[in-house]
């Protein structure tokens, strides 16, 4: 999990950009900061979180916010993208997961079948 900061540039003026602490593919949003305020809010669960259309930039936890990361007997994969960018490929049992926006809005991507390629 990660901060990050919004950038996008709102056609509507005065919309405000928040600091949300998201998942590593940020479908799932954990908890946020409020514009302009220094407040960490967070969720009893996380709820679903879309960045279509938007922007943002990570940034580092200078709230000192701590949270525990559910425990599991996921394996993980660290995987280098075509363009240098990391992406985080998780084994659950028999199902397999990635951070990247392929597999975030297609089910599949290639670093996943790299990552099977390997294992045989």
């Amino acid at each position: 999990m990660k901060f990050f900061q919004e950038t996008t540039v709102w056609s509507t003026e005065g919309m405000p950009n928040h600091i949300y602490l998201l998942d590593d593919s940020k479908s799932k949003m954990y908890a946020y900061v409020k514009a302009g305020t220094k407040s960490v809010f967070t969720f009893k669960k996380p709820i679903s979180f879309s960045t279509r259309g938007r922007k943002f930039k990570p940034i580092p936890n200078t709230f000192k916010y701590k949270i525990e990361e559910e425990k599991t007997d996921a394996k993980n994969w660290t995987v280098k993208g075509s363009k240098g960018d990391s992406y985080t490929v998780t084994l659950d049992g028999t199902e397999y997961k990635c951070s990247c926006t392929g597999f975030k809005y297609h089910g599949k991507c290639k670093h996943i079948k790299e990552i099977q390629e390997k294992s045989k």
